[in-house]
């Protein structure tokens, strides 16, 4: 609101008001003076005079009181001139706000105001599958989305079009800096993917990118999930470091898949059609709380008597006590310090946070806790 006071402010719409006031007060007493005489006036009183006069400033004439002497009318007339002026001024300025704000909203420049939403940062060849798969997942939830990278405007309307996505954001800029960061409203949002922006670097200055965004992420919005994809595994210590609540490394699975298509032929085919974009099939819930306490058999049964739902397993984000709670604080114990040096340089922080546990197909017996989600296969 304070910004909009302000935008208002320095386009000079605040003073048009202000100007509009005083000739409508002007109008107004000058009118019901000069008709004060007439043995026809139909304007009163004051309040009379000053409706007459907003009604007449707005062109929106009723007719049901005006004024009768020669010189009220010839007040009403200059009223008219100079009001109707100013309001052709405040209306175009009005409405060039909005075609400004449209403009730089379209070429992504506008700081963006939604909450509760996700970030991509970045841009490379799969970006287009990923934003589309996850559409498709998103569709009834319609979570809105924000795009950071450095695409023309026409890349992006063209996505907005095919996807049929109007809530589809879009900050232009490079998403390692402070000030574009705060324009996706980062502070808000939900959860932010990074993914390799290879428009204008390299795989490697790519993976650089990704820990340093991660970085800046971390500083402005503490509570943001952050998820990093990058190409190089070597680089996973540095998203360690960085506090990324996850790390996709580019082909990770690509030699286990490769092996089982020899040896397991079915497996492959399987994790296709489960990941299948199209109809996902894999889908995650809270445990309802009516299980909190129960067995991980009375939850299986439950669901795949019940719903036709596996649950394949379940998982916990939980925040662990760090390595650094264990060494001492002395700063003159040597052999801590060499420990502390040595899990840094192996990208293990001394404080870890989030951890995320995934128990796939637990024991029957395994109880229930409060704060885990399963994983459900439809």
């Amino acid at each position: 609101m304070l910004e909009w006071v302000k935008r208002l402010r320095d386009e000079g719409v605040m003073d048009l008001l202000i100007l509009l006031w005083i000739i409508l007060f002007i109008g107004a007493v000058a009118v019901f003076i000069l008709d004060y005489g007439s043995d026809e006036r139909n304007i009163t009183n004051v309040f009379d005079a000053f409706y007459w006069a907003w009604v007449t400033m707005t062109t929106v004439g009723y007719g049901d009181l005006s004024p009768t002497s020669p010189g009220a009318r010839i007040a009403a007339s200059i009223m008219m001139f100079f009001s109707m002026a100013l309001i052709s001024f405040f209306t175009a300025t009005i409405s060039s706000i909005f075609v400004a704000r449209k403009i730089r909203e379209g070429k992504g420049l506008e700081k963006i105001k939604y909450t509760d939403h996700y970030i991509i940062c970045g841009w490379n060849d799969l970006a287009d599958e990923l934003l589309e798969a996850f559409l498709k997942q998103d569709k009834k939830e319609k979570t809105p989305i924000v795009l950071v990278n450095e695409l023309s405007e026409e890349e992006i309307d063209a996505w907005r079009a095919k996807l049929n996505a109007s809530h589809l954001g879009f900050v232009r800029g490079d998403f390692t800096q402070d000030q574009i960061l705060a324009k996706a409203n980062v502070s808000k949002a939900k959860a932010v993917l990074i993914l390799p922006n290879l428009l204008k670097a390299g795989k490697t200055e790519a993976d650089e990118k990704t820990a340093l965004a991660t970085y800046s992420i971390k500083a402005l919005a503490p509570k943001a999930k952050v998820y990093a994809y990058i190409l190089h595994y070597e680089n996973k210590s540095k998203l360690r470091r960085a506090k990324a609540d996850g790390i996709i490394i580019a082909d990770e699975f690509g030699p286990f898949l490769g092996a089982s298509q020899l040896h397991n032929p079915g497996i492959p085919a399987f994790l296709s059609e489960m990941l299948n974009t199209e109809q996902s099939r894999l889908e995650t819930q809270p445990i309802p709380e009516s299980f909190i306490g129960k067995t991980y058999r009375e939850l299986f049964t439950e669901s795949f008597e019940k719903h036709d739902e596996t649950v394949m397993g379940v998982y916990q984000e939980d925040s662990s006590a760090g390595i650094g709670d264990f060494l001492s604080a002395d700063s003159g114990d040597y052999l801590d310090q060499f420990i502390a040096a040595k899990l840094k340089a192996a990208g293990h922080g001394q404080n870890e946070e989030q951890k995320m546990k995934v128990r796939i197909n637990p024991e029957k017996d395994y109880i229930l806790k409060a704060g885990e989600h399963m994983i459900l296969l439809k």
